[in-house]
């Protein structure tokens, strides 16, 4: 029964009313119940929506966090780098593409849409949060903590017996520092590395905490690439049109 009450073994639990709106958007089932006038059942509605993505979301974020855990098990450290390459080749390129090609306006509403989702409505332990503040020369958007990597830390992911993977060595693609979270070490290929190789600019400049338990994410949207700062790029050891620098 769609209220969630067990009934006895035999027979039909559901009918096929109930079994059809259990397949139907919950979106839709609230504009359903508004459209009725039901307020009620839309408020109820509401509120379940805010916890149904939660769970899947945390659930991939894990997933995501234990395979790279596991690569770098395998294949150390130098594993991990080739399998975000690898990863974001394959799609994110495409993406970033589309992005790039955007209107510049635009892809702040988007991002902050992102966020909005990447925070699960603010449920779930250690609810995902973020701000946003807008200057002469850029958007700076602060998580804290991120939907995804932050909380992983701070639910204590990577502390206890079952404890996932930390970066062995400071690397560039680690933010110059070992013992860092792996899953959030893929953002400086998506937000960075990759999309200064593929298209000469950093796409979401970023900074990640320097403390993971207290301190924010932060990414900048800058209204005009070419006022990207230069750490961006050299951070990895490269000028602004992507060439490495000599040592």
């Amino acid at each position: 029964m769609e209220d969630g009450s067990t009934p006895e073994t035999g027979g039909r639990w559901f009918t096929a009313q109930e079994l059809h709106k259990l397949t139907m958007p919950t979106a839709d089932r609230i504009v359903e119940a508004i459209r009725a006038g039901d307020d009620e059942t839309a408020v109820r509605l509401c509120e379940a929506m805010r916890h149904e993505w939660r769970f899947l979301h945390d659930l991939m974020a894990e997933l995501i966090l234990g395979l790279i855990s596991f690569v770098q098990e395998q294949g150390g450290d130098d594993a991990v780098e080739s399998a975000w390459r690898s990863t974001m080749q394959r799609g994110w390129r495409r993406d970033t593409a589309t992005i790039v090609a955007r209107d510049r306006g635009k892809i702040v509403a988007a991002l902050a849409a992102t966020w909005r989702a990447h925070s699960t409505s603010g449920v779930g332990p250690h609810p995902g949060r973020f701000s946003i503040e807008e200057d002469d020369e850029k958007f700076i958007f602060r998580m804290n903590p991120c939907g995804s990597g932050q909380r992983l830390w701070r639910m204590g992911r990577y502390r206890g017996s079952d404890a996932y993977g930390i970066t062995a060595e400071a690397h560039d693609w680690s933010y110059g520092r070992a013992g860092f979270p792996l899953y959030c070490t893929h953002c400086s290929f998506m937000n960075e590395i990759l999309p200064i190789e593929w298209y000469g600019q950093p796409l979401y400049p970023s900074d990640p905490p320097d403390d993971f338990d207290v301190d924010p994410c932060t990414w900048y949207w800058y209204k005009d690439p070419a006022r990207i700062p230069d750490r961006h790029w050299s951070r990895y050891g490269l000028g602004k049109r992507g060439s490495r620098r000599a040592p």
